[in-house]
């Protein structure tokens, strides 16, 4: 049987869920190098057990057995019975992708497949040894077990346990067993007996909250110990009573699954804070946003046509038009923004696997975890930073004894920070490893036939760095299943730059290396610049524009074959935008200057010859038409503001497309 995907109760799971596995992930990793932080156990038991009430809720037994024996195993270590371990730790990693997998299944719409018998088994293990018999299987007096750790808690601060608070709402619905006698002093309580149904008022239901806390309510003269009604309301029924059973752990499993439905049923109970978010669709945001792009089209159209106008009165309404509509831009736009936690939060398992399995000792730092960017850049950018990471880890990061030898801490550093700059987002990946030496890069080059030794030796750093983009190349003498520095980075290349982003890479031999990658904050609306070639418009993505110049002709050299010319003492390549993309307009030019655009391609510089600069621009990117589809160098095209079409310059594309003929 199938589940009902468009269950509301079902989705409301769903949403929760994924945001409790997505924080497990992470706070795993963390708790085995911080194996006694109470904090981040009680995150991660209260983690499971949230997902077993809403499981439970919705007969989902699969997850359900497997997150109570989870929240077993994690009860005894926030008890301090045991201590985390690395193979404890593998074992809850291993129950953290069978939970996901398990809530894949249910995402599909089918209920989730029983876990592996022998996961259940090793948890199993982990109680039977130095659990205790209320941890996991309650014998039928468990005062002992119940008194210390209420007794802890409320020493400790205002927080009561999972069991007093389940033991407190059996009293306040009425369902206590009938050996339980509720506490004895509150007359306020009286109400809630004879009402006869599941009602309270908000007086009742804070004066026992505060009963439970310590607190002393005003109206009271005399209360009663902090630990009193927790330990009279966990009390067991009466040997003399042997209908009435005490409460077990599945019974409070049963509590907990239905405190959805309560919660739901009966508001009354506690007044429900106004809801402040709201479930939508992200292809309605995607058509919001469509609109709010022909809305800056519409605005760049006005400006244009205001300007040949000079009318005071319109001058001002356009001025309003353009504000309020960048406005509505930026707040359309923050509606698609995730923080990049979305996509930092799986490297710490990433890490903790892969150096386990190298054996290697590595520390991950995350910063700038809460930088926003478009839902689309975060899910795009997701597979060529996991490239990144495994390749720093495997071959970035030496192995311990080496780093010792080199006078290193055994403890290899990878840092995986991102920060915003203006319109783009900067993302890094460091590592303070070995680094590359460009001179093996350079013979590397050589031995694969990627160039002779002359045109080797004539490569600056930098440009020996961007070799390990070529397709194939690779640092690794031993290719391993996990990655080497190489191995589809021409993939992680291709991947950035359909994104209109940037790489560079800078690395010093002993010290590690960094790779910076630049990406604009959204996909849907690019800031441009607009050039002329003959009298068509063309548009360059400004974030692969470096810098503007006006060239001397006559300081322009020639290497093999190629045009260069020297900016800041380094040869860059020049080539003639008119030739490749204007063939039918190009004239012999007189002028003894020309217009350059110094242009970011990978992680080069090149120079384009434009005929004339037009200026700054945000465009909205459209897809090429059916008789345009499969051309070579364009990634879109955009309307102007004066309503003409120009195209948007894909430059890795237009480079591998025309580069190789000599322009």
């Amino acid at each position: 049987m199938a589940l009902d995907t468009d269950d509301e109760i079902l989705q409301d799971f769903l949403v929760e869920a994924e945001e409790i596995l997505d924080g497990l992930n992470e706070q795993l990793v963390a708790l085995e190098t911080q194996p006694q932080d109470k904090d981040l156990l009680n995150s991660i038991f209260r983690g499971f057990h949230t997902i077993k009430g809403g499981a439970g809720f919705l007969s989902l037994e699969a997850m359900v057995n497997l997150c109570h024996k989870g929240e077993d195993v994690f009860n005894l270590l926030r008890q301090g019975e045991r201590l985390v371990d690395a193979d404890m730790m593998d074992t809850f990693l291993k129950v953290l992708d069978i939970l996901n997998s398990m809530f894949a299944e249910v995402k599909a719409g089918s209920y989730p497949t029983a876990a592996d018998p022998v996961i259940i088994d090793q948890l199993a293990a982990y109680l039977s040894g130095e659990a205790p018999p209320a941890a996991a299987e309650p014998e039928p007096e468990p005062e002992p077990e119940v008194s210390p750790p209420a007794a802890e808690n409320n020493v400790a601060g205002d927080d009561i346990t999972d069991d007093e608070f389940e033991a407190l709402l059996d009293q306040l619905h009425g369902n206590a067993a009938p050996g339980i006698t509720p506490p004895a002093d509150p007359p306020k309580a009286e109400p809630a007996k004879s009402t006869g149904d599941d009602e309270i008022s908000e007086e009742e239901f804070e004066a026992l909250l505060d009963e439970l806390q310590g607190k002393k309510p005003a109206a009271k003269t005399t209360p009663p110990p902090a630990t009193k009604p927790a330990a009279e309301a966990a009390k067991p029924v009466s040997p003399a009573e042997p209908a009435s059973s005490p409460k077990t752990a599945d019974d409070e499993d049963v509590v907990t699954a239905v405190k959805p439905a309560a919660a739901a049923a009966a508001p009354q109970a506690a007044k429900a804070p106004a809801e402040t978010s709201v479930r939508v669709d992200t292809s309605r945001l995607d058509d919001i946003m469509n609109m709010v792009g022909e809305l800056v089209l519409v605005r760049n159209r006005i400006n244009t046509l205001e300007a040949a106008f000079e009318n005071e009165e319109m001058a001002k309404a356009v001025n309003n038009l353009a504000v309020v509509t960048g406005d509505l831009q930026t707040a359309v736009m923050k509606t698609r923004m995730q923080p990049i936690k979305k996509v930092f939060g799986r490297f710490p398992r990433v890490v903790r696997d892969l150096a386990r399995s190298l054996k290697k000792d590595i520390n991950l730092e995350l910063r700038g975890e809460e930088t926003d960017l478009d839902k689309n850049l975060v899910e795009a950018l997701a597979d060529p930073l996991v490239h990144l990471v495994r390749n720093a880890v495997d071959h970035g990061v030496e192995m311990p004894d080496v780093r010792e030898a080199a006078g290193k801490p055994k403890q290899g550093q990878i840092v995986l920070a991102a920060a915003q700059e203006g319109d783009h987002i900067l993302l890094t990946i460091s590592d303070d490893g070995a680094g590359m030496n460009p001179e093996v890069l350079r013979r590397k080059a050589v031995e694969k036939g990627m160039m002779d030794e002359e045109a080797a030796s004539r490569l600056t750093e930098s440009e020996c760095f961007a070799l390990i983009f070529a397709p194939g190349f690779s640092m690794k003498q031993d290719i391993s299943d996990i990655s080497g520095r190489g191995v589809g980075m021409d993939v992680v290349k291709t991947s950035i730059s359909k994104l209109n982003g940037v790489i560079d890479i800078q690395s010093e031999i002993g010290k590690g290396t960094t790779l910076s990658i630049k990406v604009p904050l959204t996909l849907a609306i690019m800031p441009t610049l607009m050039v002329m070639l003959g009298n068509q418009i063309f548009a360059f993505p400004l974030v692969s524009v470096n810098e503007i110049f006006n060239l001397d002709l006559n300081k322009t050299n020639t290497v093999d074959g190629q045009q260069t010319v020297i900016v800041r003492n380094k040869a860059l390549p020049l080539f003639y935008l008119r030739k490749w993309l204007n063939k039918n307009n190009v004239t012999e030019r007189k002028a003894t200057t020309e217009h350059v655009v110094i242009v970011n391609v990978g992680t080069r510089k090149v120079g384009f010859v434009v005929d004339q600069l037009i200026g700054q621009e945000e465009v909205v990117i459209k897809p090429l038409g059916a008789l345009l589809h499969g051309t070579k160098g364009f990634a879109g095209a955009t309307i102007t503001g004066d309503g003409r079409i120009a195209l948007i310059l894909d430059f890795p594309e237009l480079m591998n497309t025309y580069a190789h003929r000599n322009y």
